[in-house]
Order: C-alpha cells, then sequence, then structure tokens
C-alpha cells in the first residue's frame, strides 16, 4: 500500500491519526489497562457475559480489535457480528455462518447445531467468543437470544464467551424489567472513558512515533489545551485534528505543532464547529481548498523535506578525543521549476542552519564535557552521548548526577550526556541483549513475569519499553535509544 506524499514528507510510514480503528499501535491509559486485562481474563476464563460501553468515538472497535488480537493465539475462535440491523433468527444465522456452520431452518434447530458445535470445541480445550458490535441496535428479542446463548454452560465454565460492545444506550435496554436475567449474567461492565488532559501529548507522541517519528514532531503545550478544549478527550474528534494539522506541518516544512495550527483545523471542521466557537478565536475562516494546496504541496516537495527533519538529536564523541560528530547532508540533484527551486533553497537552508548548531560547543556543554572527563575514565569503546530531552515533559527531574551523567542546558533546551557503549540500536537484533531487556523490564515491573524471555522484541516487549518511556517522562515510542537503554543498565541513576 502506497503512502500519501503528506506522511512521506513528514517521515512517516503511515497515518497515524486514522480514521478507522488502528489496534496494532493501542494506547494504554491506566483505567484502561486495568478494563482490557480484566475483560480477557473474564473470557479466557470462560466466565460467560461481559459489556463493554462507551460513547461514540472513544474507541471500542478498536478495543475490540486489540482484545481479538491478543486472544487469536490462545485457542480462542471469535464470530463477529457487526451488523446488528439482523435481528432475531436472522441475527442467529450471522453467527451460526461466522462459526462456519450452515444455516438452519428454525431458532431450535440453529441453536441446537449451535450447541453441538460449541461441546466440541470446548472438548478440544478451545475457547468460543461471540462478539456483537453496536448492540444498542438490538431488540428484546434479539437479547433475548443472546440471554440463551449464554445459558449454554458446563458443570463449571460457559460455552460460549459473549461480548456485547455498544454505546450508552445499550445499558439503559438492559435495565428493562424483562432483560434482568440477562443483565443479571454480566461479569463484567467496562465503560470507556475519554482521555484526560494530561494525557493528551502523550497520545500525541504515542501515535505519531508508532508511525515512524521517532520524536521529530511533537506538540506545543498550548496547542494541547486548545485541542482538548475543543474535544474533550475524544479520540475520534482528536484523531480528526491531528490529521489535518498534519497537513499544515507537510505545508510549512515544520515539526511543531502549534496552537495556531490546532486553531484553523477546528475551525475547518463541521463536526467540532460548536465547540471551535467555545475553544478557539479564529481571526479569519480558513479554506479548506488550503489544506488541500498543503496536500499537493508536501508531496511536491516530499524528497526534500524529509531531509531537514531526518536529523538525529543525539551526538557522541569518541572517549579518546574531542571529535565532533561528522554531520553531512547532500543537496537533492533535481531539475525543477522556479518555484520548487526555490522551495528546495529554503529547504537547504533551514538544513544547514540545523546542522551548524549542535557543533556549536557552548561555555555550558563544554563544562559538562570536561565535568565527565574529570569525574570519571571511560571504558574501551565507550562514547561520550549527548541528548536532548523532550520539551513537553520533564525527564530531567527524574535523572540523578553521577560519575558517568551530566545534564546541562542549551538554548534554553534541556540536555543529558553520559559515558557508554552505543549498543541499544542492536537491541531488536540481538536475541541475547533482547533477552537481557525483557528481564529488567520483568523486575522492574512493566512486563509481566508470566511472558517469555524468548529474545524477540515483540508488541508485548515494546509495551512494556514504552511504560517505562512513560514513567520516566520521555515520549512512549517502544523503541529503544542510548538514553532509555542506558537508564535501564543503571536504574540507580532515575530519581524516579
Amino acid at each position: 500500500m502506497s503512502i500519501s506524499p503528506v506522511y512521506a514528507s513528514l517521515g512517516l510510514s503511515r497515518n497515524p491519526f486514522p480514521p478507522t480503528p488502528d489496534a496494532g499501535s493501542y494506547f494504554f491509559t491506566p483505567r484502561l489497562e486495568e478494563d482490557f486485562a480484566e475483560v480477557a481474563h473474564c473470557i479466557e476464563a470462560r466466565k460467560g457475559f461481559v459489556l463493554l460501553t462507551g460513547e461514540v468515538g472513544l474507541g471500542k472497535s478498536t478495543m475490540v480489535r486489540r482484545l481479538l488480537d491478543t486472544l487469536k493465539d490462545k485457542k480462542c475462535r471469535s464470530s463477529l457480528v457487526l451488523n446488528t440491523f439482523l435481528q432475531d433468527s436472522a441475527l442467529l444465522s450471522a453467527i451460526q455462518s461466522d462459526f462456519g456452520l450452515p444455516g438452519s431452518e428454525s431458532v431450535e434447530q440453529g441453536l441446537a447445531r449451535l450447541t453441538e458445535f460449541l461441546i466440541a470445541r470446548h472438548q478440544g480445550g478451545e475457547t468460543s467468543l461471540l462478539v456483537i458490535d453496536d448492540a444498542q441496535n438490538l431488540s428484546v428479542t434479539s437479547l433475548e437470544l443472546v440471554r440463551l446463548l449464554c445459558n449454554l454452560e458446563t458443570d463449571q465454565e460457559k460455552l460460549l464467551q459473549i461480548l456485547l460492545v455498544g454505546q450508552p444506550e445499550l445499558e439503559q435496554t438492559l435495565a428493562a424489567p424483562e432483560l434482568r436475567q440477562l443483565k443479571s449474567r454480566i461479569v463484567k461492565h467496562a465503560r470507556l472513558s475519554c482521555l484526560r488532559k494530561e494525557e493528551l501529548a502523550r497520545y500525541f507522541d504515542f501515535r505519531a512515533n508508532a508511525a515512524g517519528a521517532e520524536g521529530r514532531l511533537s506538540i506545543e503545550r498550548e496547542a494541547v489545551d486548545v485541542a482538548f478544549r475543543a474535544t474533550q478527550g475524544n479520540l475520534r474528534q482528536i484523531h480528526l485534528i491531528f490529521d489535518r494539522c498534519l497537513y499544515g506541518l507537510a505545508s510549512a516544512r515544520g515539526s511543531v505543532i502549534t496552537e495556531n495550527l490546532v486553531q484553523r483545523a477546528v475551525s475547518d471542521l463541521p463536526v467540532l464547529e460548536n465547540e471551535a466557537s467555545h475553544a478557539v478565536v479564529v481571526t479569519r475562516p480558513r479554506s479548506r481548498w488550503a489544506w488541500i494546496a498543503a496536500g499537493l504541496l508536501a508531496g511536491m516537495t516530499a524528497t526534500v523535506a524529509v531531509a531537514s527533519w531526518g536529523l538525529s538529536n543525539r551526538q557522541e564523541i569518541s572517549a579518546s578525543g574531542d571529535q565532533e560528530p561528522d554531520v553531512s547532508m547532500s543537496a537533492p540533484v533535481a531539475q525543477a521549476s522556479a518555484p520548487t527551486e526555490s522551495l528546495i533553497t529554503t529547504v537547504n537552508a533551514k538544513a544547514q542552519h540545523a546542522i551548524a548548531a549542535p557543533m556549536l560547543k557552548t561555555a555550558s556543554r563544554q563544562k559538562c564535557e570536561e565535568q565527565l572527563k574529570k569525574q570519571s575514565v571511560p571504558a574501551r569503546g565507550e562514547t561520550l552521548k549527548m541528548q536532548r530531552l523532550p520539551q513537553e515533559s520533564s525527564p530531567q527531574g527524574s535523572l540523578k548526577a553521577m560519575s558517568k551523567v551530566c545534564l546541562f542546558t542549551e538554548n534554553n533546551e534541556s540536555w543529558v550526556a553520559w559515558w557508554g557503549p552505543s549498543n541499544a540500536h542492536h537491541i531488536i537484533a540481538g536475541q541475547i541483549a533482547t533477552r537481557n531487556l525483557q528481564l529488567k523490564l520483568k523486575g522492574m515491573g512493566f512486563l509481566d513475569v508470566r511472558e517469555l524471555d524468548d529474545g524477540l522484541f515483540g508488541p508485548k516487549t515494546a509495551e512494556a519499553l514504552a511504560r517505562f518511556q512513560q514513567q520516566q517522562g520521555f515520549s512512549a515510542t517502544g523503541k529503544p535509544d542510548d538514553l532509555i537503554f542506558f537508564l535501564l543498565e543503571h536504574p540507580h541513576v532515575s530519581a524516579r
């Protein structure tokens, strides 16, 4: 699948804020992680009937897909019903079809055939799961059918695990007196809630970095305030705003989402028109054609725009000398029209400025280098590493000074320097290093001790690492860099 020029120009491998459910990059808040674990446990333990409710746009379908991905390797076969306008016998036929069973002439025959199928699967040690999405559309008769399915059981376990997913109206329907038997069978009710304001910046970082930003894109605190006032933490609306903001970044060849950019995005989205009048003050209307032009402009200059954001924030100095990093950038070779040449000239000028800035050794940086060299002697193969700390969080407060660590400020930005081997980039490739990483994350409580130390850097290891990064105040990318690897190796450096 080809990537849009807008996202390619920002150095992204895909859309970080798609309009459809994306379970591959799932952002866990503490309360969501707790609910997710309990729902998964109820299904795996075959406890029967689970209810998941939430307002429109809070990620119910995304959570279901993440749950199915989690359970697919645990001998769990599922039937997912999306068309809840099918009622009564038609609903039962849809369930049978999704389980691979032929249709039946009557509800009684269908229930008998389904029961035989579920008993056979149970005897084979497998779990059968029925998920009904948008269940608020089901009639009382159809919900009574769900109750009959819930009654299929052995002496100690349910033969069919049922997950009803719907909007809050489903709770009102289940409160009806004629459905009290069904409601009494609910073993877990998970209610999804909006993102909190303090979680919004971390959500942006997590999604952007999962799409390949690797820390190159960021969002201002004021922009977070505007986005939260307009959306109140509704994920679907957040995706609409941030996706529109990426078009603005691409056209301006920028890397920071500003308050003004969010204001323009909110004013351009019809679904947020009412919220926009309360959340932002816009001096003039933003034409929808401007955003389209931004996408075309980004596509025309994609090859040169990526280079200006591909510069690393990290610098390394050899332990044997004071040699500065060798940073170079070849100018693009192209025959273009005058406007394109102007754009390339602008990008090259910005890139040259970005390259030159780190090479200026300020007094604070010089003092930090001298301090480290006086306090400790680097081991063989170690280099002096420097990394800029993210502005949107405060990891500097989580680091304690020691002989191999130095904190300093340069151009109003916080930096950290330390002696360490350059092995963080090989974690994913090396099974031994990855196994050590898994053991450290388990020892710190970020990775479930029941998970295998298999040396494979999979989704669960990445999620555990992201939680460690978040706890330390860094962007939750789930990807190890030199500083994060250093903190894992030296936990006593962290004050948290």
